[in-house]
């Protein structure tokens, strides 16, 4: 049996073995480039992962994978899409032609794969692209990406007017787990300081738990000390809910310690 027809095995474990034996060989003829690429899209992520990672070790050695893998980067297979975008970002910098396919990774059922797709698009370098790419995520993607792109936008250090928008919007989105998401959000893009604090002061005012305390948290980190923030805030804090007192009192602290709590 050769290496070719290894690493097309039936069986998981002899793909990995074969994986594994062409990573350290440092050298594919063309054959098992094509059979260890269709690993790229094998359903296990035990055979998927070395695969990524045999095609960046076979790069250092200077092997060419670079036309494989934009030939997977094109394939009907979602899986080995990503994949293919998962080898080209170990391979080195994310390239501009991965986003759409990262992009559309945010919504794998696989939350493991939409975290790794997450950690690769804060890598990507063209950043007004790539924020406007996800702010069109988070008003026309599924819900799963709606979340996604908003998280992934909170560790951008972006602001904007538009993307204020944006994310304002998501706060009115059926999805709970979205709305959650856009409340934590919305200090870290906020350009408009004082509408910023008034949503999240409607947000801590929500039937939903979940909301308040997310809504109170995100007040400390807006940084805004209004006087109907920091009463809020300490009306939060004297509440019976025992999650609600403690993301508030947090607050509390990060605006100003003693002197805000009133000690």
């Amino acid at each position: 049996m050769t290496l070719a027809d290894r690493l097309r095995s039936t069986d998981a474990e002899a793909r990995i073995s074969a994986i594994g034996a062409l990573a350290a060989r440092g050298a594919a003829a063309p054959e098992e480039l094509e059979a260890l690429a269709e690993c790229l899209g094998h359903a296990r992520k035990a055979v998927q992962r070395p695969a990524a990672e045999a095609f960046a070790a076979l790069h250092a050695a200077g092997v060419a994978v670079d036309s494989i893998l934009e030939r997977s980067l094109q394939a009907r297979d979602s899986r080995r899409r990503w994949g293919a975008a998962f080898a080209m970002a170990l391979v080195g910098e994310p390239p501009a032609r991965t986003l759409p396919v990262l992009l559309e990774t945010l919504g794998a059922d696989d939350g493991d794969v939409r975290w790794a797709a997450a950690s690769i698009l804060l890598r990507v370098k063209n950043r007004t692209r790539l924020i406007g790419s996800l702010v069109g995520l988070v008003t026309r993607g599924t819900a799963t990406q709606r979340k996604m792109a908003l998280y992934c936008l909170r560790h951008l250090d972006a602001r904007s007017a538009p993307l204020e928008r944006a994310v304002t919007a998501a706060l009115g989105d059926a999805a709970w787990d979205v709305h959650l998401a856009a409340i934590a959000v919305l200090p870290r893009v906020a350009v408009d300081r004082d509408a910023a604090a008034e949503r999240l002061l409607a947000e801590l005012a929500a039937p939903d738990v979940r909301f308040r305390r997310a809504a109170a948290a995100a007040l400390g980190a807006l940084g805004h000390r209004a006087g109907s923030v920091i009463a809020a805030l300490r009306g939060a804090a004297a509440g019976p809910d025992p999650s609600l007192r403690k993301a508030a009192e947090g607050a509390l602290g990060r605006l100003g310690g003693d002197e805000v709590n009133g000690r």
